[in-house]
């Protein structure tokens, strides 16, 4: 599928919301992509993910490795499609871990999959983890890339279905606070914090 396909299939189904919307980063914004939507229909997904797998299988990844919550699904049809084992990690106490009996081994080559890379504070989060392991990883992912244009922080070569560009605040500077509009936090990221 190409970028616009993606669009227009996420606005078909409703991937993107208007509202005011805290993100897992703490940054308020206007615009809020929920691709557990896009998660909910195998078919949908699995073809918005087919020109991700044939970007990363040129790596030969033999792992691919999302973060709970919102990467564990795209994390399996990323490895489906790339006919290899996916993992993910989830927080304890606020920290990414691998838990379940999840490990890598020396040689593994490990492709990350995120659903929506914003501030990338978890997917660096994840990089290092990856790190503690002894690895690196090959190439970043997600369906999502919402970071300003041309800030990436990764050193890895970083691939997404689309690029969405929205306004992001600062809780103190935030408009639509000031402005009383009802806030909503659909993100996962405290779900399993210390808070």
């Amino acid at each position: 599928m190409t970028e616009q396909e993606v669009l227009d299939l996420f606005h078909s189904i409703g991937v993107i919301k208007k509202g005011h919307f805290r993100l897992s980063s703490g940054k308020h914004s206007d615009t809020y992509l929920q691709c557990a939507i896009l998660q909910q229909y195998p078919e949908h997904h699995s073809r918005a993910l087919h020109s991700l797998a044939e970007k990363v299988s040129t790596y030969q990844p033999t792992v691919i490795v999302g973060a709970a919550v919102g990467g564990i699904i795209s994390a399996y049809e990323l490895a489906r499609l790339c006919k290899t084992r996916c993992i993910f990690a989830e927080r304890v106490d606020g920290t990414l871990k691998f838990r379940r009996g999840y490990e890598l081994a020396p040689d593994d080559r490990v492709v990350l999959i995120e659903d929506v890379v914003t501030t990338a504070k978890t997917t660096l989060e994840l990089v290092e983890l990856i790190k503690s392991h002894g690895l690196e990883p090959l190439a970043v992912t997600a369906l999502v890339d919402r970071q300003k244009a041309d800030t990436s922080p990764f050193s890895y070569p970083f691939f997404a279905l689309v690029k969405v560009e929205a306004v992001l605040y600062d809780e103190a500077e935030c408009p639509l606070c000031k402005e009383n509009v009802p806030l909503n936090d659909p993100g996962s990221r405290r779900l399993h914090s210390k808070s």
